[in-house]
């Protein structure tokens, strides 16, 4: 079996304003108060940790991920998850992108969105269906309305 292997970036790049990250830390500022306020000093502490953590993740440009589906499993960057833990894929073609979904067992993200980039979803599915099951699955509600609102 030959190596099917593609390059992309780890997420979607934002086109965010500069006031977006000023907005963000402006909401876990009051959010934190309004909780001082109340007597809730663990989530004031709470707010303004999300909200530190929101905004370096904003500014983080997306690493470069090389994907790679080999006889012995899928390798991200030099990490190689084995066939035996990942229990379905799903190719997600609604979207503007191509993604490549994971169900992988024993991980502390058990599902993996894979975006494919210079690589049909044809060639990934025909890569992958000897050795794991496709089922449909789709991405959480939640991880599209984050998309949606920028994060």
């Amino acid at each position: 079996m030959d190596t099917t292997t593609w390059t992309t970036l780890e997420f979607e790049p934002k086109d965010r304003h500069p006031d977006w990250n000023w907005y963000a830390g402006l909401v876990a500022l009051i959010v934190a108060v309004l909780a001082f306020f109340y007597g809730d000093i663990f989530f004031g502490i709470f707010a303004i940790i999300a909200g530190a953590t929101v905004i370096i993740y904003a500014i983080r440009p997306p690493k470069h991920l090389t994907i790679s589906i080999t006889p012995d499993g899928v390798t991200i960057n030099h990490d190689i998850i084995p066939y035996v833990a990942i229990k379905q894929f799903w190719l997600d073609e609604t979207d503007k992108q191509d993604k490549l979904l994971l169900l992988v067992s024993g991980s502390f993200v058990p599902m993996l969105s894979l975006p494919l980039q210079g690589i049909t979803a044809e060639a990934v599915r025909t890569a992958l269906k000897p050795h794991v099951p496709e089922t449909f699955m789709r991405e959480s509600r939640t991880i599209k309305i984050f998309e949606h609102l920028g994060f």
